[in-house]
């Protein structure tokens, strides 16, 4: 429309839907259907709108609320007013409409890189819903009475200073105190400044793939392998080479003949993800070994190993470094809540620093809110006390799951040896896997209401085993059977009978205090 000739009649707003329980402002809403109207090509360059008394009157406002809007609408270019002072749409908002676009609603964006859609190519079912979720921890006994209260102190009445940016390694006193906990829980000396707090496993290794490789670069990961590494490491752009695991750990002789040139280890030695197998020592030193010669780092991804069952604690790879090539990563998601993202990263200062120089000019630091209350947790002893605690309840929950196992579905499951973690592997026997894949068998319980992982998704290359991944940290040792029971109907050999009825596969209400 010319800008120089007037319309016939001056838009009136009587129609807008004015909405007075909403938090949003009025003049917000009069401006956003104004706005929403010329974007959708409802209101044309040109259009006039009555006179700001006159919408105040039909949408029963003051005409302060009117003016408001026009002066906002004014200041982002959708308005402008008329030599005899009404309000017109500007020209300069009137939308382009363009061919409509022959793009599926579905298709792929074509600003998607290639990383990015092989990272989204991986298919894996997570299940944090199910009580047999792998990792999932249990919080219903969690101390939140004395967490909150040392949250509430912390934050009470802080120092400027802990209110500004942290260094981007973390808070030193929970350094310190991480220091400690690793010395006294994991036999890993190490000095504070050896310490980095993360958000968790994975955005430490997203960080450090960045740092250690190059697009293109190989990286061995273990077959069959935690999924979660992978996607860190398929968004860096690494060449994933996957290595297998048997009953020792990773096969370092069959890594080195696949890739004798990669930049990256990424291990699981002390409880591999999923099969729970612990890296023998002759193993662990000959990759350090290799590593050393050939300038290649090792992250070690100390997975669950807070909870061992059984035996004494094995000491952790990076105890056995003297070169400073193995990256450590932990995290307090399984010790205390996922949702805290609070973890840490030992490695030598060299690399301390590097990272830390990066990372201030990407990630600054760990949100800074639970650094101080976590420091004063694990100072006043609160950490351990509930580690000692969640040690007895998973092993009982351990205990009770094996045993249904054992009792209900003997001729189709073979539980493996391990002793550490907050799950277990369930191996199909001969006669289960001629009888369907554990995909298969994951997607006939899927329908009866039970989550279960295939034990075949954790492989990149063809699968060798079938099997499932059971968590138990949700699971109640009561559940056990029962749950086993309808299980063993669904997919066992028809021996084992109908249980009780199913219990809640849902997450229980937390308890505090």
């Amino acid at each position: 429309m010319d800008r120089d000739r007037q319309p016939h009649q001056r838009v009136s707003l009587a129609g807008m839907h004015i909405d007075r329980t909403s938090a949003v402002p009025l003049h917000l809403q009069i401006a956003a259907h104004i706005r929403d109207g010329v974007l959708r090509g409802a209101f044309p360059a040109g259009t006039q709108f009555l006179g700001s008394r006159e919408i105040a009157r039909e949408l029963g406002c003051s005409r302060t609320v009117v003016l408001s809007a026009w002066d906002l609408l004014y200041a982002e270019g959708y308005l402008e007013s008329t030599p005899r002072g009404s309000v017109m749409v500007a020209s300069v908002a009137t939308p382009r409409v363009g061919p409509p676009s022959t793009r599926s609603p579905t298709a792929k964006p074509a600003h998607m890189s290639q990383r990015w859609r092989s990272l989204l190519a991986f298919d894996y079912e997570t299940n944090w819903p199910s009580e047999f979720s792998p990792g999932a921890p249990d919080i219903s006994t969690f101390p939140f009475k004395d967490w909150s209260r040392l949250l509430r102190q912390t934050w009470q009445n802080p120092r400027e200073h802990e209110c500004l940016d942290l260094p981007p390694e973390g808070h030193p006193r929970l350094r310190a105190e991480i220091a400690n906990f690793l010395g006294s829980v994991r036999g890993l000396v190490c000095s504070p400044k050896e310490v980095v707090v993360t958000s968790g496993t994975s955005g430490a290794l997203d960080f450090c793939s960045r740092m250690i490789l190059d697009p293109g670069d190989e990286v061995w990961v273990e077959e069959p392998g935690f999924v979660e590494a992978r996607w860190a490491l398929t968004a860096a752009g690494a060449k994933l080479v996957p290595i297998p695991v048997d009953e020792k750990g990773l096969v370092v002789s069959e890594g080195i003949r696949r890739a004798p040139r990669a930049k990256l280890v990424v291990v699981t030695p002390s409880h591999q993800y999923p099969l729970g197998i612990s890296m023998g020592l002759e193993r662990r030193l000959e990759l350090l070994d290799w590593a050393n010669k050939n300038d290649v780092w090792v992250i070690e991804d100390d997975y669950n190993s807070e909870f061992r069952h059984q035996d004494s604690m094995i000491a952790s790879l990076r105890s056995l470094d003297r070169e400073g090539r193995v990256i450590y990563f932990g995290t307090f998601s399984k010790i205390m809540m996922p949702n805290l993202r609070l973890g840490y990263m030992v490695a030598n200062r060299h690399f301390i620093d590097g990272f830390s120089k990066g990372r201030a000019r990407i990630d600054v630091h760990t949100s800074g809110i639970g650094q101080l209350a976590l420091a004063e947790f694990m100072r006043e002893g609160h950490l351990l006390r509930h580690l000692r605690g969640m040690r007895r309840i998973y092993a009982s929950r351990r205990k009770a799951l094996i045993d249904a196992i054992a009792a209900l579905m003997p001729d189709d499951l073979t539980v493996s040896p391990a002793v550490t973690g907050l799950h277990l592997v369930a191996l199909f026997t001969n006669a289960m896997q001629a009888r369907m894949s554990d995909r298969e068998a994951a997607a006939t319980l899927k329908q009866a209401g039970i989550h279960v992982q295939p034990l075949s998704q954790n492989f990149l290359e063809a699968p060798t085993r079938q099997g499932l991944v059971f968590g138990y940290g949700r699971l109640r040792v009561e559940d056990a059977a029962p749950l086993l029971a309808r299980i063993a109907a669904c997919i066992g050999s028809g021996n084992a009978p109908l249980g009780p009825a199913k219990p809640s596969l849902t997450v229980r209400t937390i308890k505090r205090g």
